[in-house]
């Protein structure tokens, strides 16, 4: 029986290329197979906790007010977690017209669970309440945070769904967010490290 080496050897590099997919072709996709699966495991874990806790702010605030706030949030940052920050600007509840596709890009990226966190005035958050877009905080917030905010949180049909910013030092300084709340999506991916960034916030 003539060994697989031994006919190698008498073929040029384009026959044994031909050689070897005619006979092994199912043994080299399997193998090519098991090596992209274990290199998506490896990369789905090496990139876990990875990604940034989205922070959307809608609202009044200025240009000014929005540049300082977004530095406070992102100091918060710390080795769990990292904060990407994103602003929409309104005025008397109406999106400015170069804001709208903003807008757009907000509800793709509550879809895909990018957001984490979303602050805005009651109006615009019950309309999302209403299509389920939001989590009962009770339900991914620690309970001692929950606790603080029992008595002046937005409450829907007896759940509790938004907590008011003007309760939370880092916007309470800011008229624009006198009115607002933080409101937590069922979407969003990173629950453990949500609880804890509002928990930094609570205690601010």
């Amino acid at each position: 029986m003539v060994k697989l080496s031994d006919q190698l050897k008498e073929m040029s590099g384009k026959e044994r290329l031909d050689y070897l997919w005619e006979y092994y072709k199912w043994h080299l996709v399997g193998i090519i197979v098991l090596i992209l699966f274990i290199w998506l495991a490896i990369d789905g874990l090496a990139s876990k906790g990875e990604e940034p806790i989205g922070v959307t702010v809608i609202s009044e605030a200025t240009r000014d007010v929005v540049e300082t706030l977004e530095i406070e949030l992102e100091s918060l940052d710390d080795d769990n977690f990292d904060i990407y920050f994103e602003h929409i600007q309104h005025q008397g509840g109406i999106i400015e017209e170069n804001a709208y596709e903003l807008i757009e890009r907000l509800a793709m990226r509550i879809g895909v669970g990018q957001i984490d966190l979303l602050v805005t005035n009651d109006l615009f958050a019950e309309q999302l309440i209403g299509e389920d877009i939001f989590s009962p905080l009770d339900q991914v917030l620690l309970d001692e945070t929950v606790d603080l905010f029992i008595g002046d949180a937005l409450v829907v049909n007896g759940v509790l769904y938004g907590i008011p910013t003007a309760d939370l030092a880092i916007f309470n300084q800011y008229d624009a967010y006198q009115e607002t709340y933080l409101f937590v999506p069922a979407s969003g991916k990173n629950k453990r490290e949500t609880a804890q960034l509002v928990a930094d916030l609570a205690d601010k």
